[in-house]
């Protein structure tokens, strides 16, 4: 009787630290606070709101780019990305890299500037629906993420998400033109153009060209630049392609 209590004790142990790592792992956090912000949007509301999630595609030039959440209003499409960081997170629009900070301060990460990256999906989407100036960029960080530091104000905590649907913009879309702007996108995510394998490739291979000094963008020559904040590498084929890189 003892040995079975003992078995069944253990196997309940296994399940337990699996569970849990699963739980923890950066796949499941990632897939749980893109699932939170999808909430929050909520469904698709004819001639009011329209909202698609998780939109990957390519474009002409074979670049690829996923994008979390778009939402669709009168005031804007409003283009999404979710970072589920903990520890506290320091950044602005300017810099290059951020920085998150965690078990009080004794291990210090970088990561790519996710306004930047939004910034390029935002490109993307303009060329693809041909149109410029009704793009919001918003960053949300969920709950375990302390963005008291980070200076911008694309960024929001998942607290602050609901604020979006009543945020009031320069930009004024008729119902027709969120309609088609909708159609367009709901189109591209229901016939993707790639995988989510080949986008993974191309992550890598844009990481091989930059440090190549090839612009990832339009395959330019990145050359160095004097800026207002120092210098920098600017795509060759300026002011048509505007990629920047920070020195490092």
């Amino acid at each position: 009787m003892i040995f079975a209590i003992i078995a069944i004790i253990a196997v309940l142990l296994i399940i337990i630290l699996v569970f849990g790592r699963t739980i923890r792992s950066p796949k499941s956090k990632g897939e749980h606070g893109e699932s939170t912000v999808a909430k929050i949007l909520g469904e698709t509301i004819a001639g009011e709101q329209y909202v698609i999630n998780d939109l990957l595609f390519s474009n002409e030039s074979g670049q690829s780019c996923q994008i979390d959440h778009i939402y669709i209003n009168k005031f804007g499409i409003w283009v999404i990305e979710t970072k589920n960081y903990s520890g506290r997170i320091y950044g602005d629009e300017k810099q290059r890299e951020w920085t998150q900070v965690l078990a009080y301060g004794n291990e210090i990460n970088k990561f790519y500037n996710p306004v930047k990256q939004n910034a390029t999906h935002i490109y993307h989407l303009s060329k693809y629906l041909k149109v410029k100036n009704v793009f919001q960029n918003i960053v949300v960080f969920l709950s375990r993420s302390d963005i008291s530091s980070v200076t911008s104000n694309n960024v929001y905590s998942i607290y602050e998400l609901p604020l979006i649907k009543s945020q009031v913009t320069d930009t004024t879309l008729s119902v027709d033109k969120m309609e088609r702007y909708y159609n367009q996108l709901l189109e591209l995510k229901n016939n993707p153009t790639i995988s989510k394998a080949e986008h993974i490739e191309n992550i890598h291979r844009k990481q091989e060209q930059i440090k190549q000094g090839i612009c990832p963008r339009c395959g330019g020559n990145l050359v160095l630049r004097d800026g207002k904040y120092g210098q920098f590498y600017g795509c060759s084929n300026f002011p048509a392609c505007k990629f920047k890189k920070n020195i490092d």
